[in-house]
């Protein structure tokens, strides 16, 4: 890696007390039991699960003689395994059920905060696997819980019981619905929901004149029960009374007011018949208990309301690229984009994804929050739009080897590698046009930390500090595969790693490489290059090498690719990141038919790969779309290239019953030439089969992507129901450059050279050779006279005796010195054959050089005049 003048300053480096404190106990520290759990206690408010867990751990190791404090321990140690985030999910629930059991029968026991914590955690599972029956017993813990009386949990089980009553409810409403019927189980769990509640307003409020329980006058958590047992009857004015008494009579962390107001709004949600948008729901009377809890700050009512928004742009080359700035476009107009608080970027959607969020991060930096505006989106797209593209036109693939010291650099420096050229690459064309003041200097990862103009923390935390702001944070993920374990590798501002979420402890042997923060990393990766990670994760195997990270941990050399290798849609970082809305814009490189597909060495293992591919993007696809039917997804977008482009099956040659594409096999709606979002198929068709590459996109193949990102985005926030809770913006569409190309993409009678060139575009090289007739016959000649010089050159080497027998003597003549001569005749060969290695890679380096330099002269010019948006169109 490219070592930094100077040391980071990493924005996450300084530690608690408390942390510090537990780091030293479980280096060997000594402390009580309730010492450690009493620190325990304080991290867990924190969110520090992590060393909260290892500290109970460790307590619990020592042991005590209090049985009242053995299970609370137990039980603390339960909760902090399950919501470590630092532990694969699959396995931190199984080990958090095995704590629970350590000393009671989850199955009998009548304890209420076993039970609470038994149903959190099948909770929990349904969100993971989607498997409803993990919800149900999550409901059969909290209502064992809620009959042993709620007076004894002060109502947890009680109230969770009748959340996850109005859950079930709910998705069995939506099936009925569907079916044009209803459903009587639902409206059974709709009444035992309300019974429940209605009996925690009647005995929870005598609870603060009782002696032993007078402290709950003092628990936010008492009133927000209160609270929502009333907003779930629809009593909305005794529930924002309940909030009010809550507020005056205690201090409220952040993270309490906000788990609160996703309840409510959760539950809003299931108990609505139809979906509204954010703005609609704010005037309603559910909408005005929440803009009463929250202060009426409207900006965390719509987050709550409407979920954590997470954008995937997926892996492709530029062609992926320039197909997200469409998306990204439309987004803009739409005013979707400042509701972004992850984006996940593979590939080609890293590349584009680092320059889009360093112009967020500027504008973030620049502008106050209430000051932001949708125009600022527009601006940064339409930049986007004009810049990237121009960085594109450099033709960066061939840039690589255009430079002569660099070529050499790549040749005899160690651990140089083309990989590392094509990062600063993208730093030098693309990330130095963002208006932020760095221009072309070198960027460095750890400076991606947003730092909003206005905000008071010093140490923003997008995950926790974003749901009060009106333009979010977004956490970027780059992601990457590494391939010593076949895991996800992910960069983001403040660490790198592979997270937990990517592996599963069930099937999944492979060691994982811990995730960390720089400033924790050895000395010499604490500094990173954003080209370099960007590069990482669009390491294309067999094009460019693998990006190496050595001394990192011990023994091993991490092996960084291409990150599309393990999940090209960037799915899996927007999961981990607890994401309930996801836009996914996946313009990746889609496995087509052959008609006679290789048979040969290398043609059946890189076809075999493809379709493995291929299986893994199904079966994501189909992950998430049972993830929307089950409701564990508020909102889901999920567009590709060849979205509309159905293939009919194929007859066999003697069938008598053909096949017709009639309303019983397809839909009249998915025949006619235009996709439902209004582009020709054919011009679709050839749109998708465009390469993915990284040299130069022309004009028209640029609008071309652009417009189908935009119109495929516009279709789905249209016609999506789960998208209606955003407070989108209408407005009047905007005059993007892309759009000049729109009447070739819709007409047929506009769209001839638009087909001629896009398919050319399919191709990896010649693309101009074969566009251009002069150029074709060219091409014609030259391989005529290249074939006739090898048949002159081979004829006459093997007719001419002399070169035979000088060749023999020579031979002879060598073997003979190696014998007489022997180890003195061995050095000058080595030496030779140092003086001939460093021959060959200058020449390599200068003929690279003049390759690189003449294709970018002169065919790169030639294919972009040519691919003009004003030429393809006809004007």
């Amino acid at each position: 890696m490219t070592p930094r003048a100077k040391p980071c300053t990493p924005s996450e480096r300084s530690e608690t007390a408390d942390i510090v404190e537990a780091k030293l106990i479980l280096r060997g520290k000594q402390a009580t039991v309730r010492e450690m759990l009493d620190l325990a206690e304080a991290l867990k408010q924190k969110n520090r699960f992590g060393y909260a867990r290892k500290l109970i751990g460790r307590a619990r190791t020592i042991g005590t003689d209090d049985q009242k404090l053995l299970r609370k321990l137990r039980q603390r140690h339960a909760l902090c395994t399950y919501k470590d985030q630092d532990l694969p999910v699959d396995s931190r629930l199984a080990r958090a059920l095995e704590i629970l059991a350590d000393g009671e029968d989850v199955s009998t026991t009548r304890d209420q905060e076993t039970l609470g914590l038994a149903g959190a955690i099948y909770k929990r599972r349904w969100e993971v696997d989607t498997q409803k029956e993990n919800l149900e017993r999550s409901l059969s813990y909290y209502l064992r819980g809620y009959e042993q009386g709620p007076e004894g949990d002060q109502g947890y089980t009680s109230i969770n019981a009748a959340y996850v009553l109005d859950l079930l409810a709910s998705l069995e409403e939506h099936e009925a619905r569907k079916a044009g019927t209803r459903s009587e189980i639902a409206a059974v769990r709709r009444g035992d929901a309300r019974r429940i509640r209605e009996e925690l307003i009647e005995k929870l409020p005598p609870l603060v004149d009782q002696p032993n329980t007078r402290w709950l006058s003092e628990e936010w958590w008492f009133y927000a029960t209160l609270a929502e047992a009333c907003f779930g009857l629809g009593s909305y004015d005794e529930a924002t009374e309940w909030i009010r008494k809550g507020k005056k009579s205690t201090e409220v962390p952040e993270w309490e007011f906000q788990s609160t107001a996703l309840q409510l709004a959760g539950l809003a949600r299931i108990q609505e018949d139809v979906l509204l948008s954010a703005t609609e729901f704010e005037n309603t009377d559910p909408g005005r208990v929440l803009t009463e809890l929250l202060g009426h700050q409207v900006a965390a009512s719509r987050t709550a309301y409407v979920g954590k928004v997470g954008l995937g742009l997926s892996g492709g080359g530029f062609r992926a690229s320039l197909f997200h700035i469409g998306v990204l476009a439309k987004l803009a107009e739409l005013d979707v984009l400042k509701h972004v608080e992850v984006l996940s970027c593979v590939s080609g959607g890293s590349i584009l994804g680092a320059h889009y969020y360093l112009e967020v991060k500027s504008l973030l930096e620049k502008k106050a929050d209430e000051d932001i505006t949708r125009q600022d989106y527009i601006d940064i797209v339409r930049r986007l739009e004009r810049d990237f593209l121009q960085g594109v036109q450099k033709n960066l693939r061939t840039q690589v080897a255009a430079e002569v010291l660099t070529n050499l650099k790549m040749i005899f420096l160690p651990g140089y590698s083309r990989t590392m050229r094509a990062g600063e690459l993208y730093e030098k064309w693309l990330y130095s046009r963002v208006p932020d003041g760095n221009g072309s200097k070198p960027r460095w990862i750890t400076d991606l930390y947003v730092k909003p103009e206005g905000e008071k923390d010093e140490f923003f935390k997008p995950r926790t500090d974003n749901w009060r702001r009106r333009a979010k944070v977004p956490d970027l993920i780059l992601n990457a595969t590494t391939l010593n374990t076949g895991h996800n590798w992910q960069f983001t501002a403040s660490w790198m790693g592979e997270p937990p979420a990517g592996t599963n402890s069930e099937v999944d042997a492979n060691y994982r490489l811990r995730r960390m923060y720089y400033w924790e990393a050895p000395e010499r990766h604490q500094c990173i290059r954003l080209g370099h990670a960007v590069a990482a994760s669009a390491c294309v195997p067999g094009l460019f090498e693998p990006l190496a990270l050595k001394g990192l941990y011990d023994k091993i050399t991490v092996q960084l690719v291409d990150g599309g290798v393990h999940d090209n849609q960037g799915i899996v970082g927007l999961l981990e990141q607890d994401c309930d809305v996801l836009l996914i814009s996946d313009a990746s490189g889609q496995m087509g038919t052959q008609n006679e597909p290789s048979s040969g060495f290398l043609g059946v293992p890189l076809r075999s790969n493809s379709i493995l591919m291929s299986r893994v993007r199904t079966e994501q696809y189909d992950d998430l779309m049972a993830r929307n039917r089950s409701g564990l997804l508020r909102g889901l977008m999920f567009i590709h290239l060849k979205k509309d482009l159905d293939a009919d099956p194929i007859d066999w040659i003697t069938c008598q019953d053909r096949f017709e594409a009639t309303d019983d096999a397809r839909p009249a709606s998915r025949q006619g030439v235009l996709t439902r979002y209004g582009l020709l198929k054919d011009v679709q068709r050839k749109v998708a089969g465009l390469r993915t590459d990284l040299d130069s996109f022309s004009e028209a193949e640029a609008f071309a992507l652009m417009v189908s990102g935009y119109r495929m985005t516009e279709h789905a926030f249209t016609h999506e129901e789960s998208l209606r809770a955003f407070p989108s913006e209408k407005g009047t569409p905007e005059e993007w450059s892309f759009l000049r190309i729109g009447r070739a993409m819709t007409e047929t009678t506009e769209s001839g050279r638009l087909l001629r060139h896009l398919e050319v575009g399919a191709n990896q090289a010649f693309k101009v050779w074969r566009l251009l007739t002069p150029l074709k016959i060219l091409a014609a000649v030259l391989a005529v006279a290249a074939a006739g010089g090898l048949v002159w050159l081979f004829g006459t080497y093997w007719s001419t005796s002399l070169i035979k027998v000088s060749t023999v003597g020579w031979i002879v003549i060598g073997v003979a010195g190696a014998a007489v001569l022997g180890k003195w005749l061995m050095q000058i060969v080595q030496f030779r054959s140092t003086l001939q290695k460093i021959g060959i890679g200058v020449g390599l380096a200068l003929v690279g050089w003049l390759l690189a330099r003449l294709h970018i002269w002169v065919f790169d010019r030639l294919f972009l005049r040519n691919g003009k948006a004003d030429r393809v169109t006809g004007r």
